[in-house]
């Protein structure tokens, strides 16, 4: 892939409105973003085959039958590797593309991405979500729990991940470490002016001149259209969890799914994720969470000048 030929990128954080971000720029005429929304593809330390059995059972990995579909339909998360694929997947964007990128989440974490980034598209602007990471975690923990991934009550689930021998993006939760964003951001600052590089805390999303902000430094034009003030992947969770849970630590989940026709499979999940009355974080698991970002957050004011006080 030619450098310069994609030109944008949202890296993460995990969980902090990049999926509503690609929504919105997306359905813009001006814009190209890959169909396959997390391709993953330049976090090359993330490895595949030590995924957990839970997270593996909640992840194509054989991506063969997507690649063999025309066009590409839009997927959530995927873990490329070859270049043609990864080639493939811009192969449809029009000349007249001001924006051709792509949304990965484990950027900002990966300690490979910033470099291999770099080197293949220097020009590229860089765009971080950062949500408070109190309220990414419990969010982070209400999916983990949706997908079958726990069951633990909150602090149980931390600290069991925390004592986790090989933590790693598929092989743990990573549930505190996603949040330390003051390190991660410094790696890519070492690989991209800071003119390339903007930060936007996931409640801008709701300010129309914060998007605007954002639609100004990417040099695009006014939409016609108002953005929708809402926010995409919303949270659930099952109906059944002890049975998602089993399935899901089993393996059963994609091979069922597999055998439900795909009009019924999508009725299926909309009730079997039940996204009403969810649960809130009660106010002892809001003060054990605060006190492990309390230093992260002073971090982040004092070194980076970010305005994020009210996190605390």
């Amino acid at each position: 892939m030619k450098k310069d030929s994609l030109n944008f990128f949202v890296i993460g954080a995990a969980k902090a409105g990049t999926t509503t971000v690609f929504e919105r720029l997306n359905a813009r005429s001006d814009v190209y973003l890959s169909p396959l929304k997390e391709p993953n593809y330049y976090s090359s330390d993330i490895d595949t085959s030590k995924f957990s059995p839970e997270f593996r059972a909640n992840t194509r990995l054989d991506l063969s039958d997507y690649f063999s579909k025309s066009p590409l339909p839009v997927l959530q998360v995927g873990f490329i590797r070859d270049s043609s694929e990864y080639a493939s997947l811009f192969a449809p964007a029009p000349s007249t593309a001001l924006l051709r990128g792509e949304c990965s989440t484990s950027y900002l974490f990966s300690h490979a991405a910033p470099a291999a980034l770099a080197a293949e598209h220097p020009n590229a602007r860089i765009l971080i979500m950062l949500r408070n990471p109190i309220d990414r975690l419990y969010s982070h923990y209400m999916m983990a729990r949706k997908y079958g991934f726990t069951s633990l009550p909150l602090c149980e689930a931390v600290e069991k991940d925390l004592a986790h021998p090989s933590p790693a993006w598929g092989a743990s939760e990573l549930f505190v470490q996603l949040g330390l964003y003051s390190q991660q951001i410094s790696r890519w600052r070492a690989h991209f002016p800071d003119i390339q590089i903007k930060i936007m805390l996931t409640e801008d999303l709701r300010a129309p001149d914060k998007w605007q902000g954002l639609l100004d430094w990417l040099k695009l034009p006014q939409a016609a259209t108002q953005h929708n003030k809402s926010d995409a992947n919303r949270g659930g969770l099952a109906r059944f969890e002890k049975l998602n849970r089993f399935l899901t630590s089993h393996g059963l989940k994609h091979k069922l799914g597999n055998l439900i026709p795909s009009g019924l499979k999508k009725k299926l999940v909309t009730w079997y994720y039940n996204s009403e009355a969810l649960p809130n974080m009660t106010s002892e698991e809001r003060e054990y969470v605060s006190g492990i970002y309390a230093e992260e957050i002073a971090t982040l004011q004092r070194e980076l000048k970010l305005e994020v006080g009210h996190w605390k």
